[in-house]
């Protein structure tokens, strides 16, 4: 391979957590290459030059997608001609399927068409399976975080490589040798309202209201806020109260070490709250609109990655309407009283990790991108 620029774009908080270290990794292995595309923070300390900041790509549910298509259609357009002037021959797509599936394609079609690599796949095995045929011509390979999906993707004729889960290095020295822990005298409730604006103003409030219900039962209970990257502080203050027995955690490995239970938005937060070995209740509310359209498209009976890895419902979800604060704080007072409902849990959360590989995700997506670089060529 020529070129000694790689293309790389996230989209997404996750993706900028995802993409970093890969970076990192690469650095390692081909000091000489550099990095430009679209991220956040972690990306830019990494060193990539980006073009755009994910505080402005975001995406929360289909109707948020109109008001972003006129800055979404500049931004391709930019990183092709980016990739012209560049003479980029290698793109590295994280996560962020709606943008990058589409820029994947206009790659393609370019003169000189420059590899491409997809970091984590979309989940077409829970929605939208049609995203397939956009891959196929359109991803060279393809570097998967769940074992299951290795067989889906290849039974399409896309290469495809399982790297194991992201998470089990972000959570590497703080997971638990053993899970689901007796309850302490004093319990600390965990909450995880979500990593965007429209997700904290939609769980927390419903989230501290069934905290103080809680309290009634258990007086001394005290609760943690998990405040979600690039998250202002002030979102989360017109919600939290006073007193000695709230806080908020910048870090949720620390909010969740604590932790007997948790009341968790449905995401990659509920495999991490799984993985530390904490008993928890998944939630998720959108708008109506989101919701309807959302279903329309949605394949499994659970949306919970916890419930979908471990291939049955292993915890309660509370979707929509079902989340109501007397629901949620009766389902984490039951959890905090039953000891047998705990072990069950925790029984089903090794399963789970199990099925997520061995840390070391980071590593062998730099491997495959190198490799990629060597050969200038897949196969």
């Amino acid at each position: 391979m020529t070129g000694d620029n790689i293309l790389i774009v996230a989209g997404e908080p996750s993706g900028d957590i995802h993409a970093a270290p890969v970076v990192h990794q690469l650095k390692r292995l081909n000091p000489g290459v550099s990095f430009w595309g679209t991220g956040g923070r972690l990306m830019r300390d990494a060193g990539v030059e980006l073009l755009a900041d994910i505080d402005d790509l975001a995406v929360m549910g289909f109707s948020d997608i109109p008001r972003l298509l006129p800055t979404l259609a500049r931004l391709r357009k930019t990183i092709i001609r980016q990739i012209r002037a560049r003479k980029t021959l290698l793109a590295v797509l994280v996560d962020y399927p709606g943008f990058n599936l589409n820029l994947a394609r206009a790659l393609k079609r370019l003169a000189t068409p420059p590899q491409v690599l997809q970091y984590i796949a979309p989940q077409v095995w829970a929605w939208r399976a049609n995203r397939i045929r956009k891959m196929r011509g359109a991803i060279d390979r393809l570097a998967v975080v769940f074992p299951f999906e290795v067989n889906i993707f290849q039974a399409e004729g896309i290469r495809v490589d399982f790297v194991g889960h992201p998470l089990l290095d972000e959570l590497e020295g703080s997971l638990r040798k053993e899970v689901a822990p007796k309850p302490p005298m004093t319990p600390l409730l965990a909450l995880l309202p979500g990593s965007r604006v429209q997700e904290v103003s939609r769980h927390l409030p419903v989230m501290t209201r069934a905290a103080e219900l809680m309290r009634r039962e258990l007086p001394e209970l005290k609760v943690g806020v998990s405040r979600a990257p690039g998250l202002e502080e002030s979102l989360y203050h017109a919600y939290l109260g006073s007193g000695d027995r709230i806080r908020l955690y910048s870090d949720s490995h620390e909010l969740l070490a604590d932790a007997a239970v948790a009341a968790v938005c449905s995401g990659t937060a509920t495999l991490e709250t799984a993985l530390l070995g904490i008993p928890q209740v998944v939630v998720y509310r959108t708008s109506p609109l989101n919701y309807r359209i959302a279903r329309s498209f949605i394949r499994l009976d659970n949306i919970a990655l916890v419930n979908v890895v471990a291939g049955k419902r292993i915890v309660t979800e509370l979707i929509q309407q079902d989340l109501k604060p007397e629901r949620l704080a009766g389902e984490l007072l039951t959890l905090i009283g039953d000891a047998g409902r705990r072990a069950e849990i925790s029984e089903s959360y090794r399963t789970v990790g199990g099925k997520l590989g061995k840390p070391g995700a980071a590593g062998r997506v730099a491997a495959i991108i190198s490799e990629m670089m060597t050969t200038g060529k897949n196969d």
